[in-house]
């Protein structure tokens, strides 16, 4: 018999949204994916609780919160880049 630590995730909606998330970790680029996350990571916390046995929940709100802070994180970087040139010129 085999013990596991983590309960098995066999919700393929959250397995995804944490695939964004690292995909969102790009500088910049990473912007583009961090909505994915979000949704991604909404369509697996509602795949979660209509189907209990797949799993995923505390997956599905680690994508979501996840997806959320790294698009905050993203925004202000674009927005250094673009205040950068105005900073110069000061």
């Amino acid at each position: 018999m085999s013990l596991s630590l983590y309960p098995k995730n066999r919700n393929g909606a959250s397995t995804t949204a944490m695939a964004f998330v690292t995909y969102s970790l790009v500088p910049y680029l990473g912007i583009l994916f961090c909505p994915g996350a979000v949704v991604m990571g909404g369509v697996g916390l509602f795949n979660s609780y209509s189907a209990p046995e797949r799993g995923g929940r505390r997956t599905s709100y680690l994508g979501i919160t996840l997806g959320v802070l790294i698009f905050c994180a993203q925004f202000f970087l674009w927005w250094i880049l673009y205040k950068i040139p105005q900073w110069n010129r000061m």
